[in-house]
């Protein structure tokens, strides 16, 4: 079987290098043990297409400088791409700010859905263009999806009632679970900074609220377009000795400062099941969240949630989850929640809604 997958992220892409395209890699180099496999990725400074895991990767759009222009060119050129694929299937990971692309229109091969990026209403806010607009029209071309959670689900099936799917989780690699614990030195936030999606502003505002009473600093690790507006934040709140910028973390980096962390700070708006939370949870990390429809899967074992969006209930649960004895047992609950989602699943999972897909179709 030969499988296209379009997604604008790689592991090499100097801009994002994000969660998704780890998954799309995870399950990819799985897939390619018994499939053609090929990723079609956005360009960017000094690409090269190259072969990895048996997955090739493939580079289309516009190469620049400027991440929000090779955004924007890459969804402007996957109507294109996919009339000169040629494979048995496409898989289409969403993109912002529109999510879709209208692929299904341009192509015969049939094309499953993945909503890695499903929020343009969020987007409408931010920028004030009716991007969920598109996401609604678009919707109605897309017949097969696999959403994340029961929240992707219900959307997906609202905005086109005869879509088939199969809700299919993210998964984590076996490494994240054998992460040896230290002496807690650190709260740690790892993710894009980016605050209408991450809520770092609320993470940054509820930590200062209890600066004087909790004991342990603040990291923050990671790189996107408000870096700069969290530095002011910082320096608003005169927290230069309690929070600390690390920059971007990948490979013994990351194991380092999850080693040292009592919990992770997942402030998020609107993310569904995303791959850092589980490969913190892996990591023996709680999460420490807002009550949100898309954080309906971690349960109380794992996670304490605030409610949304107040710096003042945030405040109290970043302080109350550094009682250690709570702790103690929520890190052995998440692992063993973690231990629940390996990528050997997640993969089976996709393999078996593709040949569902190829039959109904009568390829």
């Amino acid at each position: 079987m030969n499988i296209a997958i379009i997604d604008m992220d790689n592991l090499k892409n100097p801009f994002w290098a994000a969660g998704q395209a780890t998954a799309t890699r995870e399950v990819g180099k799985r897939l390619a043990k018994k499939h053609d496999v090929t990723v079609y990725c956005s360009k960017y400074p000094k690409y090269k297409d190259y072969m990895e895991d048996g997955v090739k990767y493939v580079h289309v759009g516009i190469n620049s400088m400027n991440s929000k222009i090779i955004n924007l060119a890459f969804i402007i050129t996957v109507p294109f791409i996919v009339r000169k694929i040629k494979a048995d299937i496409i898989i289409e990971n969403f993109n912002a700010p529109t999510s879709v692309s209208f692929a299904p229109l341009f192509t015969k091969i049939p094309v499953i859905a993945l909503p890695s990026m499903f929020n343009a209403v969020e987007f409408y806010k931010k920028y004030h263009i009716p991007f969920h607009w598109i996401e609604r029209i678009g919707m109605k071309f897309y017949k097969y999806m696999l959403p994340y959670s029961e929240v992707d689900s219900a959307k997906a099936v609202s905005l086109n009632p005869k879509i088939k799917l199969k809700i299919v989780q993210q998964g984590v690699e076996a490494r994240y679970l054998k992460i040896k614990q230290k002496n807690p030195k650190h709260i740690l936030f790892l993710g894009r900074f980016d605050i209408t999606q991450k809520g770092i502003d609320l993470l940054v505002e509820a930590y200062a609220k209890v600066k004087n009473d909790i004991k342990y600093p603040l990291i923050l690790a990671g790189h996107g377009p408000d870096e700069h507006k969290i530095r002011k934040l910082i320096d608003k709140y005169e927290l230069h000795d309690k929070v600390k910028i690390v920059g971007p973390a990948y490979g013994e980096k990351k194991f380092k400062l999850m080693s040292e962390a009592l919990y992770v700070a997942f402030p998020s708006m609107h993310d569904e099941m995303c791959l850092w939370a589980l490969e913190a949870l892996a990591g023996g990390l709680p999460l420490i969240c807002f009550d949100l429809p898309e954080s309906k899967w971690m349960n109380d074992d794992i996670s304490i949630k605030a409610k949304p969006f107040t710096a003042d209930e945030y405040a109290k649960i970043l302080l109350q989850a550094t009682n250690m004895e709570l702790m103690s047992k929520m890190r052995k609950a998440s692992r063993d929640l973690a231990r629940k989602y390996p990528w050997e699943k997640v993969a089976s999972e996709f393999e078996s809604f593709i040949n569902e897909v190829l039959e109904i179709e009568g390829k």
